[in-house]
């Protein structure tokens, strides 16, 4: 009795384990239907090595109040009820590149007058800041405001520094993320496709990327320390804290999505009204003492990558 069971059961499992791949078209404009599974892949692939774990100072053991909450009136705008996995990357994807422009980083210093700390923040709640609150950053701060998103809806997420080719075609430091959906990590690079989406069009170049796909024009993990291009020191940084998790395929194309474009935002506006936020806490307790934010990107820092490279 007990092997006719375990028979049934065995049959269940592998009669559930299998999946048609979603016909072309599937996936919604708006963003609200979804590939019903990832392709199936010619030939098995071995069972992906567990993620590493991330490097202290990017996790910090807790979210900071003030940009835990930044991140969760972004996701409550965004999340309704019965979302699959797949709709919430998107949406956050999307939404980030609908809302954020490249510039440099506003009110680096705001969280110190909204909650506080003696310490600074760690990296990716510091980088995260700007994109939240104004929809200013740059490629790390698309990245880490991508992640910290990802993971308040839910998602596991991780930032990963990398390179990617310029305009000019030459590699530049770059910075991305990856999520994990139904048990598979993809690459997201929303900084990257807002970069090349046109007339309000988002045509999902870099959107639930495989690692064979995207290493066309990103190195990271491994592949940016078998380049040569790292310094001694950069490889070995990369190798104890930045060997990303195995993205083993592409998930199936969305159609493209279509939003209205704003002008972009009044930066110094933002930048004088974030001042005068901190002026006026200050006024009433006194000035900020000193602090270094911890706002230099892993691996790359401020001396860019490569042994002869001093920029």
């Amino acid at each position: 009795m007990r092997k006719r069971q375990l028979f049934a059961l065995l049959a269940a499992v592998l009669m559930a384990g299998c999946s048609l791949p979603p016909g072309e078209g599937e996936a919604g404009v708006s963003g609200s239907s979804q590939p019903s599974a990832p392709p199936v892949l010619s030939a098995p692939e071995e069972e992906p090595a567990p993620p590493p774990a991330e490097p202290p100072a990017l996790d910090g053991g807790g979210v900071h109040p003030y940009i835990r909450e930044l991140a969760e009136k972004r996701a409550e705008a965004l999340l309704v009820s019965g979302m699959s996995d797949y709709q919430k990357a998107k949406a956050a994807f999307d939404d980030m590149i609908a809302h954020t422009v490249m510039g440099e980083p506003i009110g680096a210093e705001l969280w110190r007058v909204h909650g506080g700390g003696e310490e600074p923040i760690p990296f990716l709640e510091q980088r995260a800041l700007s994109p939240l609150k104004y929809g200013v950053g740059m490629c790390e701060d698309y990245a880490a405001a991508l992640t910290l998103l990802l993971r308040e809806m839910g998602l596991e997420a991780q930032y990963i520094p990398g390179l990617t080719f310029s305009a000019e075609g030459h590699l530049v430091d770059h910075a991305w993320t990856v999520v994990r959906l139904e048990g598979t990590w993809y690459h997201l690079d929303c900084q990257l496709e807002d970069n090349i989406s046109r007339r309000g069009t988002v045509r999902y170049r870099y959107f639930l990327r495989g690692d064979a796909t995207l290493s066309a024009s990103h190195r990271w993990g491994q592949n940016l320390i078998d380049s040569g291009l790292l310094t001694p020191e950069q490889a070995q940084e990369v190798a104890e804290n930045w060997l990303a998790p195995s993205c083993p395929q592409d998930y199936p194309t969305p159609e493209r999505y279509l939003f209205e474009e704003t002008p972009p935002p009044d930066t110094n506006a933002l930048e004088a009204q974030a001042k005068a936020e901190i002026a006026a806490w200050e006024a009433e307790n006194g000035p900020l003492p000193p602090m270094t934010l911890d706002d230099v990107p892993p691996v790359f820092g401020l001396a860019g990558y490569g042994p002869t490279d001093e920029g």
